[in-house]
């Protein structure tokens, strides 16, 4: 049975009232909700903050945590070293037993609880890492990161510098030329590589239990922080990379004085 609310009547003669489901005057003509519509879209982009502010605030980040380039996954941070880094350093020294592991930072981790931990990273969710009980995939994603820098910690334009350094056969002029590629290091990388430094001189203190010394230190973060630019130069870095590690952590102290 209809009722008075089944149906209305329209007169025509009154279409200029008419409006359709999304709130648009049927009367209008092409051309004039063109104006609209484009009057509105103007609107919005003038009201939409600029990219730059969404950045610095962290609502958009600029590239992910994992293969991006150490400047830009810095940001604003002081001093100039990734959140990440910090997070995950921070969580490996948060015991005792983490520090006294046999093997730290040589016995690999599982690949899949590592890639699982990387992908979360990215979607900026530290505290996974704060879950994580198995100290070699902490160490594991730490030494990921790195390892997929655009560019890696000691850059391209230094490297060469420092494989040369660590052959000078006297102290002195050795460790001259290692503080002048510090202080030639952009800033993200200069506080990146001091802050790792300093966390692996911590994790030497335990060598008695986890038989880290510093060359075994420096075989596994060499080919982390280092790489070369063409590959037919690798052979070369292959052979000195870890006396570039070994030297900056045996020397650390005088070198970034």
């Amino acid at each position: 049975m209809l009722n008075r609310h089944s149906f209305y009547w329209v007169n025509p003669s009154e279409n200029n009232d008419v409006q359709n489901k999304e709130g648009n005057d049927l009367s209008e003509t092409s051309e004039e909700r063109q104006k609209k519509v484009k009057s509105r879209l103007k609107n919005f982009f003038n009201r939409r903050p600029p990219m730059e502010s969404l950045i610095k605030r962290g609502i958009w980040k600029d590239e992910l945590a994992f293969g991006g380039s150490l400047e830009k996954v810095c940001g604003n941070e002081h001093p100039q070293v990734p959140i990440f880094v910090q997070h995950c350093i921070k969580c490996i020294e948060k015991t005792k037993e983490n520090m006294k592991t046999d093997g730290l930072y040589l016995v690999s981790g599982n690949l899949s609880q590592v890639q699982k931990i990387r992908l979360q990273v990215d979607q900026s969710n530290l505290s996974i890492l704060d879950q994580e009980k198995d100290i070699h995939v902490l160490t594991g994603v730490l030494k990921l990161f790195f390892r997929e820098l655009k560019q890696p910690l000691i850059p391209f334009n230094l490297s060469n510098r420092a494989l040369e350094a660590s052959t000078n056969k006297n102290r002195n002029k050795k460790l001259s030329q290692f503080q002048r590629i510090v202080k030639n290091l952009p800033t993200p990388n200069h506080d990146t590589l001091k802050f790792l430094l300093q966390h692996l001189i911590r994790v030497t203190e335990y060598q008695e239990f986890n038989r880290m010394h510093i060359s075994n230190l420096a075989i596994a973060f060499g080919p982390t922080l280092m790489w070369p630019e063409q590959e037919s130069q690798l052979v070369n870095y292959m052979k000195y990379q870890s006396l570039v590690i070994e030297f900056f952590l045996g020397e650390f102290t005088n070198i970034f004085k």
